[in-house]
């Protein structure tokens, strides 16, 4: 990103907010909307360093709550259908960030 684009905004009358909403905002989006889904990813996945981290103050991630429900014996009807949210929610932000980006190139050909 380049630094001189904020500098621009403002001295062509912008207030330092509106340079933040119109300017850096939306060129630091992708990278805070694909941080978002790794860090969401990750949370999921990653257990081991998620056992290891959360000591014994009683959190509770959604892999181990998973991994501690599979040792009782099975896993819970809740876990269900909020897998198949969750699928649902990351399908559709694809879904729309991919027609999002497939409209923007055409628009630009």
């Amino acid at each position: 990103m380049n630094p001189n684009i904020y500098e621009a905004a403002l001295d062509l009358g912008a207030t330092p907010m509106q340079a933040l909403w119109k300017v850096i905002i939306p060129e630091i989006r992708p990278g805070m909307i694909s941080g978002f889904m790794l860090a969401l990813t990750l949370s999921i996945d990653d257990f081991a360093v998620t056992v290891f981290t959360i000591g014994n103050q009683g959190l509770e991630t959604l892999s181990t709550y998973i991994y501690a429900d599979a040792r009782k014996g099975g896993l819970t009807p809740e876990l269900r259908p909020l897998s198949a949210i969750i699928f649902v929610v990351v399908l559709a932000l694809l879904i729309v960030l991919n027609y999002r980006a497939d409209k923007a190139k055409k628009k630009y050909e």
